[in-house]
């Protein structure tokens, strides 16, 4: 091969490669591209489904709240709120509800089945943290410091906590001296701790042991609706025992024995459950009535929307007052909670 071929070879292996590099790189451009549209595409198929999810939520939320409707204007209303009325067990609208493409799940709660935290008293809080089966000196740090944190003064009692015990923590910060707003601010307060705070699910070997945040509560009219309220409740509210609080809970649940079916049989008023607890004096009767009802006035409404594995969750407290139920505090959380 003569000078001149040997040169037009080079060119047009210098040609060749320079092809090789362009195809390389403009493959390299276009599968970035591609992975870009995938990514963007996903992103927005992500928030199409959750945009979905939280409208279904929203739903839940209204489906509760005209539940409760229901049950106030109901021509055969009693006047008296139990688990089995429709605003609280409802299996045809609030378990896997399909909805569209989605489906929202509701639970709903009657915030006057549970201690009015700002307002109990120290025997009240003692015996609550006994009933949740804690240690006696857990117990009498978490009620003193409960009772410190919501009095308003700085003097601290026996086992309590003032702000010179919380500035001396990291972060630090102060006693509230005022009542609670919150729930969940039980969680700064000296001695609750999230095990406290949270319980415990059922296991193979123990049954679920409930919280402070299942058995309290800071939005209520401060009376405790003996229909819907729990053993705990119960026996931390009134200082009843064991044996003493079956018997209401066997006579509430009906003869199958399980609440928020059709044969339970709620009491139908404040006297009918004192009735129950058998001969009283005239003072403690009256002394009673004043911490119990059998009507609701707040309830807090879970609803979970649910589309293609995305899940949104909205938390809301809703106060019925008459034919009305408006809502007290909105929450929305990304996921299940």
């Amino acid at each position: 091969m003569d000078l001149q071929g040997v040169r037009l070879a080079g060119q047009r292996g210098v040609a060749l490669i320079i092809v090789l590099w362009v195809i390389m790189v403009l493959s390299l451009l276009i599968t970035g591209f591609a992975f870009r549209m995938h990514v963007e595409s996903q992103v927005a198929s992500f928030s199409r489904k959750e945009l979905k999810a939280e409208m279904l939520a929203r739903s839940g939320i209204e489906v509760a709240r005209m539940q409760l409707i229901l049950d106030q204007n109901s021509a055969t209303n009693s006047g008296v709120d139990a688990l089995n009325d429709a605003w609280a067990t409802n299996a045809e609208f609030y378990v896997d509800h399909e909805l569209g493409t989605g489906k929202f799940n509701v639970t709903v709660t009657d915030e006057e089945s549970k201690l009015p935290i700002n307002i109990l008293t120290q025997e009240q809080l003692k015996r609550l943290t006994e009933a949740l089966g804690l240690d006696p000196s857990d117990g009498d740090v978490i009620v003193d410091s409960v009772l410190d944190w919501i009095d308003g003064d700085d003097m601290h009692r026996l086992n309590g906590a003032e702000s010179d015990y919380y500035q001396s923590l990291s972060p630090p910060y102060d006693c509230k001296n005022r009542a609670l707003d919150r729930v969940d601010e039980l969680l700064l307060i000296r001695g609750v701790t999230k095990e406290i705070y949270n319980g415990a699910p059922a296991t193979e070997d123990e049954d679920a042991r409930p919280g402070l945040r299942d058995v309290v509560t800071t939005t209520t009219s401060g009376q405790v609706n003996v229909n819907t309220a729990s053993a705990t409740v119960l026996e931390a509210l009134l200082g009843l025992d064991e044996s003493q609080v079956t018997p209401i809970l066997d006579r509430r649940n009906g003869p199958d024995g399980i609440p928020g079916t059709e044969d339970d049989q709620p009491f139908q008023s404040v006297g009918d459950f004192i009735s129950q607890l058998g001969a009283l004096p005239a003072a403690a009767q009256q002394q009673l009535a004043g911490l119990l009802t059998v009507q609701s006035t707040f309830f807090t409404v879970k609803s979970t929307g649910e589309v293609g594995g995305v899940k949104r969750t909205i938390i809301a407290v809703l106060r019925r007052q008459a034919a009305d139920v408006q809502v007290v505090t909105w929450q929305e959380i990304r996921g299940g909670a």
